[in-house]
């Protein structure tokens, strides 16, 4: 256990990535403490950096977005990486971005409406950066999702 965490901050940890909107008090009643000592953890969680944030899960789906793929990417090392990398990082249909070690540099997650869409969105990534070589892996079925 990482110092400074004990198993209350634990069980509080855990409890917010099952759903980030639950009340101190509904915490509280979880791990055995009323609402202020919670509401003080939590402070001291986001203040040493262990609590990043608070995020939303969009059904990509109900947006139309239902084909789930991976991209990977071999990039150069030219004028245009550093500046590109950030433009495609700012790209909306890019929900991940990973700087990997092996065979590619880059894993990108996307979700893409149609294969139009996604080779849309892979020919804005080329315009942003020299892609040397790209795979791109289309998801069948997702078993586990976070």
């Amino acid at each position: 256990m990482p110092a400074g965490l004990d198993e209350i901050d634990r069980q509080i940890l855990d409890l917010l990535r099952q759903d980030a909107r639950l009340t101190n008090a509904a915490i509280g009643e979880a791990v055995g403490l009323k609402a202020p000592s919670v509401f003080e953890r939590i402070r001291k969680l986001e203040k040493r950096g262990v609590l990043k944030g608070y995020t939303v899960r969009v059904n990509e789906a109900a947006l139309g977005k239902t084909l789930t793929a991976f991209i990977r990417l071999t990039a150069a090392f030219d004028e245009r990486h550093d500046p590109g990398l950030r433009a495609i990082s700012q790209d909306p249909d890019v929900l991940e971005l990973y700087s990997v070690a092996g065979e590619d540099c880059f894993l990108i997650k996307t979700r893409a409406s149609d294969p139009a869409d996604l080779q849309a969105l892979i020919n804005r990534i080329r315009g942003h950066i020299t892609v040397q070589r790209s795979v791109t892996m289309i998801v069948m079925d997702t078993f586990k999702e976070s």
